[in-house]
Order: C-alpha cells, then sequence, then structure tokens
C-alpha cells in the first residue's frame, strides 16, 4: 500500500477533525486574502485620487525667468526652450509606464482689450486630464473638448477683459472663441490665464516646436518618485527636473500605512493558522498513537510515518488553500466597498492565487513538522500496549 493511500484513508476515517483542520485554514486564508486584496485596492484608489490633483512633477528649462505654479520657469524666447521632442525622450525612460499623463505648455504675454494676459498653450486633452478639479461653465452648458480656435478663460481673466462663453478674443491678430471659463480654483496662474491650443501659440509667437515647461503626473505608488526624477534628468540633461514632493510625499505616507497594516495583520493570522495546524496534528498523533505503532510494529520506518503526517497536512492544507482563496476574494468582491467605505474594483489575481494556496501548504506542513517528528518517535513496543 501507498503511502499517499494510507494518508487519505486516515483523513476519510477522521472527517470531523479534518474539517475542522481545513476550517481553521480557510478562515485564516481567506480573511489574508480579503484583507490584501481590499488594501491594494484601496492603494490603487488612494493612488488615483491623490494623482487626480494634478501633477507631482515638473520639468524646466536651465535657465528660467517666467513664474508658473510658485516656480519660477523660462518664457517663450529666452535663451534655451524646451521643444515637443522632448516629449518622445521622456517616454524612453525605463519607468515610462509611469507617465500617466504629460502636459506640455508654451507661456506667452499679449495685450488683450488693452491689458496684459498671460497666454498658456496646452494640449487641451492632456490639460483636462491633469486639471479633473477644473469646473468650467461651457458654451451651450455641455463640456466640449476646445480646439485650435477655441479658449478656455481663467475667472480672473474673464472678469477683467470683459470675456464670456462665446466671445470673441483677438491674439496676436488671430480670433478665437471662449469655449468656457473656468470657475475660481484660488490659483493665480490658473484664474489669471488664457488658455489656447499649443499648437496655435507656437504658430502666432512663431516659436514652432518651442515649449516652457513641462508638466507630469507621475502614478507610482509602487516606485519612489525619486528614481522617475533621475531617469528624466538623465534623458533631458539640460533641463531642471522636479518633484513636488508635498503631493507626492502625503500619497506615499499614505499608502504605506496601509501597507503596513496589512502586512502586520497578515502575519498575525498567519501565526494563529499555524498553532491550529500544529495542535490539531499534536491532537491526531496522541489519538493514533496505536496505529502508528501497528504501522512501526509492521516494518514502516521512522521516514514513513512523517510522510504519513506530512502527506495529510499538505492535503488539507491545499483543500483550505483553496477554498480560503476563493472566499476570501468573493467576500472582498462584494463587501470591499462598504468595508474601505470607498468605491473601489478588486480584481481576481492569479499570483495572489498561487501565492495563497502556496502559502496555506508551506506553512501546514511546517506547522506539521514537530507533530509528525513525534509520530516517528513513539516506541512501536509501547504504541502497542494501548491495543
Amino acid at each position: 500500500m501507498r503511502l499517499s493511500d494510507i494518508a487519505l484513508s486516515n483523513l476519510k476515517r477522521r472527517k470531523l477533525k479534518a474539517s475542522l483542520l481545513v476550517l481553521g485554514i480557510v478562515i485564516g486564508v481567506a480573511s489574508i486574502v480579503g484583507l490584501y486584496s481590499i488594501t491594494q485596492a484601496m492603494q490603487q484608489d488612494l493612488a488615483n485620487k491623490i494623482d487626480e490633483f494634478g501633477s507631482n512633477m515638473l520639468i524646466l528649462p536651465a535657465t528660467d525667468e517666467v513664474s508658473f505654479g510658485g516656480v519660477t520657469v523660462q518664457g517663450a524666447g529666452t535663451v534655451r526652450e524646451l521643444q515637443m521632442s522632448d516629449i518622445a525622450k521622456m517616454k524612453t525612460i525605463k519607468n515610462k509606464e509611469t507617465l500617466a499623463i504629460i502636459a506640455p505648455k508654451l507661456l506667452a504675454e499679449e495685450k488683450i482689450n488693452g491689458k496684459q494676459a498671460m497666454l498658456v498653450g496646452v494640449q487641451f486633452r492632456q490639460e483636462l486630464k491633469l486639471k479633473k478639479w477644473w469646473k468650467v461653465d461651457w458654451l451651450g452648458g455641455k463640456k466640449i473638448m476646445p480646439g485650435g480656435e477655441q479658449v478656455l478663460v481663467g475667472s480672473d481673466a474673464a472678469r477683467v477683459l470683459g470675456l464670456r462663453p462665446g466671445a470673441k478674443v483677438n491674439i496676436k491678430g488671430k480670433q478665437l472663441t471662449v469655449a468656457g471659463v473656468i470657475k475660481a480654483t484660488g490659483s493665480t496662474e490658473n484664474d489669471s490665464a488664457i488658455f489656447l491650443d499649443l499648437t496655435t501659440l507656437q504658430q502666432v509667437t512663431n516659436h514652432p516646436g518651442a515649449i516652457s515647461l513641462i508638466e507630469a503626473a507621475a502614478w507610482c505608488y509602487t516606485c519612489p518618485i525619486e528614481r522617475v526624477t533621475a531617469q528624466l534628468q538623465q534623458k533631458l540633461p539640460y533641463t531642471k527636473v522636479q518633484a513636488l514632493k508635498a503631493s507626492t510625499q502625503s500619497r506615499d505616507d499614505t499608502v504605506r500605512k496601509f501597507s503596513v497594516f496589512s502586512f502586520a495583520v497578515s502575519i498575525v493570522i498567519g501565526l494563529i493558522g499555524a498553532m491550529v495546524v500544529m495542535m490539531s496534528m499534536m491532537s491526531s498523533v496522541k489519538e493514533r498513537t496505536r496505529d502508528i505503532g501497528v504501522l512501526r510494529a509492521t516494518g514502516f520506518r521512522k521516514t514513513h510515518v512523517i510522510t504519513i503526517v506530512l502527506i495529510e497536512a499538505g492535503i488539507l492544507s491545499l483543500v483550505g488553500g483553496i477554498i480560503g482563496y476563493a472566499i476570501g476574494m468573493g467576500a472582498a468582491s462584494l463587501f470591499g466597498s462598504a468595508i474601505a467605505q470607498l468605491p473601489i474594483t478588486v480584481s481576481w489575481n492569479l499570483i495572489v492565487a498561487l501565492a495563497a494556496i502556496g502559502g496555506a501548504a508551506v506553512i501546514g506542513l511546517i506547522a506539521s513538522a514537530y507533530p509528525a517528528w513525534r509520530a516517528a518517535r513513539l516506541d512501536p513496543v509501547e504504541a502497542l500496549r494501548y491495543i
């Protein structure tokens, strides 16, 4: 008879104890998987929401003149300008997948209706992704994507210049339409500026391909922002790459707290699960003293006894791991949003499944090692006294 057959026979004869042991493993694995999945979803949601508040990196020229966003930057026509080709270089860094939004800008000044105004050339599709907090009074009351013949006007600029949605504005001889007015943001650079298509501003200022600065949103909650900054600096040595530490530090600190909490609770649950397995297997060994004595008396070696006990533990642990993963992920998917108080999405992950099942098997085998060793050391003569 094979050792695996003996192990299976033992489990069938002790269905209640086997079921209780599997239940303990299921509870432990389900708790860890559910907690981990919810925490990961919360981390992703948190990182995305914090990143929605705008850029966390600025790429500036080496010599600067014009103030924008509280940072001194170079304007069009100064010694050294950035070029649109620099954006392509940014997309070649090692961690390029973290650069979620790249928003180039060209800055210029122009008199409009006899008053000085700041012009900001942008790629509207990228800019509106970056500035998700903007609230705009759109022409016609419906959000549109401004084109080359349209502008968005900050609240202060609209008030001073007397502009409203649908109004015409002359910029360096080119008639453009106000597609919307941005409601007050509390930022002078947004409220006092006129935003127009980047290519249009490059044309009217005779600076084709030129840009003054680049704002970027790097979604890198799994990697240090400094690493991305260093890679960009290497690709663009003639620029100054700055990470806006206020947003990134806050994001990283919050995410780190979630990770530490999840890890600590998982360790505690894992230790409790290991203790449950070990105590259950110790109790099983004591109850089967007579059976072990018969095996030893009929020629089974110590290694055979150890193998049988470990096979039993391995089978129960694998079953518990599979059921626990399914229950943990199911609970996280159904109740994750309610627990996190956030509209999170929990994704089923093959790597997490393999880790959960493999981890349950490893913990079960390690916890059963001592009971198996105790079983192998039983004196067959002493054990046969229980017959």
